[in-house]
């Protein structure tokens, strides 16, 4: 059977009933499809008032701790607390004055712990004993790094308090060549010893100071003073090794101020 032939007329035609039959269809679907999403948007939420933000706290200055702070010298320089003093710029000083005036309701009348490094420049320690004699202090207990047979710490009195210390009371100086002097305040002949394998022959100044303290055994401090570039270290070990005399002893330390020159009277 021969198969039927459709004519491109016809075609035509099946198309638009097609379209035509689906359109209402289509229409229908749209329409529902927007009731639909109508009926579900619903009206948004009433937005309440926005809590507001925490207040940002208000910065301030870190209060200074409570009780005497800790007074110390190293390598770098004087540091009152945790404030580094620099004494070797202009303002140095002044910034020292200030922050143990801050400070002088611990200090005034009272004992000052002073932690010195052995490096230390001999000039800070002068300038903070300076310092707190001006403030008031009663003594300064130095603690410092030492010989094992010698005291890490000694008892110095401010300079201001011995005016009127006996003229025949010792002077003892590390010398630049790293030897040492010993001498009366009044002036005279000073005794010197070479400086021994590491550092001055504090064995040999032992005796002598042994010797000059019998011409003056009632001066209760000795004097310490060191040549321009002496580490504090020295000046302290020098103290420190009358501890084990046996024909001398002292009740504390003065740390002169200015440096005298070895043999001339000194002038307090």
């Amino acid at each position: 059977m021969a198969g039927r032939v459709v004519s491109p007329r016809s075609r035509l035609t099946h198309h638009r009933c097609t379209r035509a039959a689906w359109r209402p269809l289509l229409v229908c679907v749209v329409g529902c499809t927007a009731l639909l999403v109508s009926a579900c948007d619903d009206p948004p939420a009433a937005v309440g008032p926005t809590p507001s933000a925490a207040p940002e706290p208000v910065l301030t200055a870190i209060p200074k701790p409570e009780g005497p702070p800790e007074l110390s010298i190293d390598d770098l320089g004087p540091k009152v607390g945790w404030t580094r003093v620099l004494l070797e710029k202009k303002e140095g000083p002044a910034e020292l004055a200030k922050e143990l005036g801050e400070v002088k309701e611990h200090l005034s009348g009272k004992d000052a712990l002073l932690k010195v490094d052995r490096k230390a420049k001999l000039d800070w320690v002068m300038a903070m004993f300076a310092e707190l004699e001006k403030q008031g202090v009663s003594t300064i207990r130095v603690a410092t790094d030492s010989r094992t047979e010698f005291p890490k710490e000694l008892k110095f009195i401010p300079q201001g308090k011995r005016k009127d210390a006996k003229e025949c009371s010792l002077v003892a100086t590390v010398l630049e060549d790293r030897g040492t002097a010993v001498w009366k305040l009044s002036g005279g002949a000073a005794i010197k010893r070479r400086k021994g394998f590491a550092g001055p022959d504090l064995t040999t100044t032992g005796e002598t100071i042994e010797q000059r303290k019998a011409t003056c055994p009632d001066a209760p401090d000795l004097f310490l003073t060191a040549s321009e570039g002496i580490e504090w270290g020295l000046v302290y070990d020098l103290g420190a090794s009358t501890s084990v005399l046996k024909k001398a002893s002292f009740d504390g330390f003065v740390l002169l101020l200015e440096r005298p020159v070895a043999g001339r009277k000194v002038d307090l």
